[in-house]
């Protein structure tokens, strides 16, 4: 067929068949309109659309659909999330997407980043160089061969002195049969007069096993007469081969005031002059008081080791 073309308006009532279509004016078909090539129209094409039932829409390259004519998906569109329809469980707890879930990681097991038990070659393939601390929780490995916890340890301090009123004294040297309760050797007015290592070693007093720091001194005096009384403890810290005299270094001391009539004063002590202790320092007791006045104590001292 050749090329149909018209200058004026054209209304067709049956079909128009062709190769092209050329019309300047306005087309009004009522029938079909066959075309063997491209149709080329600059104006508006009217009509119902009716006959348009199997159009190929992937051939669609551009233009604008209206809203309406997009199908309604099975889609939440409105900005928030909407909740499963059937909740899902997570490490035993159930999440429907509604909100944030707290879990137990406990019951993580064998996932990324959480592992079961592990063997001892697991734990030294860590490389573990920094010092840590378990604060909870049930130790289910071997047991610790060195315990790397604070422990304390108590030393019994007792005796009693009549007292030359003015200076310190510590227990009787152990060849004495009122030894090591009686003290009744002069140290001087503060206790640190120079003493011979062998009066210092036969006073009996208390030789620490580790290094330490005394925590508490606490325990009970009673004594006769009225007025101050001091009980003190002190360390002597050995230097093997020295046979020089020696100082003593005060740890603390606690003052009483003796009511007389053998009533009970409390030695309470939480806080000391001096409370740092060596391995093999010696801590030795001693008492001033009321001239001719006797005063008789017993008490405990705590040290938390190191």
């Amino acid at each position: 067929m050749a090329t149909q073309q018209f200058n004026t308006n054209v209304d067709v009532n049956g079909e128009v068949k062709g190769t092209s279509l050329d019309i300047n004016g306005t087309g009004d078909i009522l029938g079909n309109l066959e075309l063997q090539a491209d149709l080329d129209v600059s104006g508006t094409i009217t009509g119902d659309g009716s006959g348009v039932d199997s159009i190929n829409a992937s051939n669609i390259s551009s233009g604008t659909l209206a809203a309406a004519r997009v199908a309604t998906l099975n889609q939440n569109t409105t900005g928030s999330a909407a909740t499963l329809t059937t909740a899902r469980t997570i490490a035993g707890v159930s999440f429907n997407g509604s909100a944030n879930i707290a879990l137990n990681n406990q019951l993580i097991q064998n996932g990324a980043g959480y592992t079961g038990d592990q063997s001892q070659s697991d734990i030294n393939a860590l490389a573990i160089t920094t010092v840590g601390t378990i604060d909870t929780g049930v130790w289910r490995g071997t047991r610790i061969s060195t315990a790397y916890q604070y422990q304390r340890q108590t030393f019994d301090f007792k005796g009693y002195s009549t007292h030359d009123g003015t200076n310190y004294e510590m227990a009787q040297s152990m060849t004495d049969t009122n030894a090591p309760f009686e003290h009744n050797t002069s140290t001087g007015a503060d206790g640190t007069t120079a003493t011979s290592v062998s009066l210092l070693i036969r006073a009996a007093g208390q030789v620490m096993p580790y290094a330490g720091t005394v925590k508490k001194w606490t325990g009970w005096a009673s004594g006769s007469g009225s007025g101050a009384t001091y009980i003190a403890l002190f360390r002597y810290r050995p230097v093997a081969g020295n046979s020089s005299a020696v100082s003593c270094t005060l740890i603390d001391e606690q003052t009483l005031t003796v009511a007389g009539a053998q009533k009970a004063v409390a030695i309470e002590q939480t806080s000391f002059t001096d409370g740092d202790i060596a391995a093999g320092d010696i801590i030795i007791s001693m008492m001033k008081g009321v001239s001719g006045k006797t005063t008789y104590f017993t008490s405990t001292m705590e040290i938390e080791w190191d």
